[in-house]
């Protein structure tokens, strides 16, 4: 397992341990393809719901949702630095502060229906609430992880 830091280091160690606990077999790859950590990470999800750990479903929802959005600017050869320069943004690329309004210009750019492009709002719900999972001390419930898989699902069926 190759990292370039402790965080680094400590994140993938826990997302390999977490997986193997909740079994999943062949859960870290290196070199794992875009599309590839997408389905991990919705299988991750869902398995979250079965096991009731809404939290960390909620936060693997995110991050599924997050890497088809990365994954589809990346293939599209979206100039990130350069649309942060033209939006006067000093953000670093692919931050997650970002990211909704990068993919409504990327896919607004490629064609995409308004009416599709509006429904990626929820892509700031689903941070919102992995946010909330991860660092306050309320805890998200089933109903919200139902939701958030919802709006996983729709995020994916727009961003191809």
């Amino acid at each position: 397992m190759e990292v370039t830091n402790k965080n680094s280091l400590f994140c993938a160690v826990s997302l390999e341990y977490d997986l193997k606990i909740i079994g999943l077999k062949g859960y870290y790859q290196t070199g794992m393809a875009f599309a590839d950590k997408v389905a991990e990470n919705k299988r991750v999800a869902e398995k979250c719901m079965e096991m009731k750990a809404y939290n960390a479903g909620v936060t693997r929802a995110y991050y599924s949702a997050f890497l088809r959005i990365k994954g589809y600017l990346t293939d599209k050869e979206f100039d990130y630095k350069d649309f942060l320069q033209k939006k006067g943004l000093d953000d670093r690329v692919f931050s997650h502060g970002t990211l909704q309004l990068a993919i409504v210009t990327c896919l607004m750019d490629n064609g995409k229906s308004l009416l599709d492009i509006y429904e990626l709002k929820s892509l700031d719900d689903l941070y919102k609430r992995r946010r909330r999972a991860d660092y306050e001390q309320d805890n998200i419930i089933e109903a919200e992880l139902k939701t958030s898989l919802k709006e996983l699902d729709r995020i994916l069926a727009i961003v191809v």
